[in-house]
């Protein structure tokens, strides 16, 4: 597994995490709710808030994970074509020089 797919697989891990503790924050409120002890608009609010607090731990998650990635040494397959392209145009050149000078 490469370390760039590791990271990926950290990433959704924790934004899993992220997910697993909105659903439980969502539980925690509508029983606060049920046994009165706060209102439904006050826990809609709050519910509001920690979306939004989460939303913004997804993109910041995403945003460190790309950066992590662009920073790994990993050739992309855009760079793999170009490479083959050069190689491909080399071997022709020296095909050419052994004909010239045989």
């Amino acid at each position: 597994m490469s370390l760039s797919n590791v990271v990926k697989k950290l990433a959704l891990l924790q934004i899993g995490f992220i997910a697993l503790v909105s659903e439980k924050v969502e539980e925690a409120v509508k029983e606060l709710e049920e046994k009165g002890k706060i209102s439904q608009e006050e826990g809609k609010k709050f519910l509001e808030n920690v979306k939004r607090e989460i939303q913004k731990q997804k993109e910041e998650v995403g945003k460190e994970v790309e950066k992590v990635i662009n920073q790994l040494p990993v050739v992309t397959k855009k760079e793999i074509e170009e490479l083959k392209k050069e190689i491909e145009a080399l071997r022709r050149e020296i095909e050419e020089l052994r004909r010239a000078k045989g």
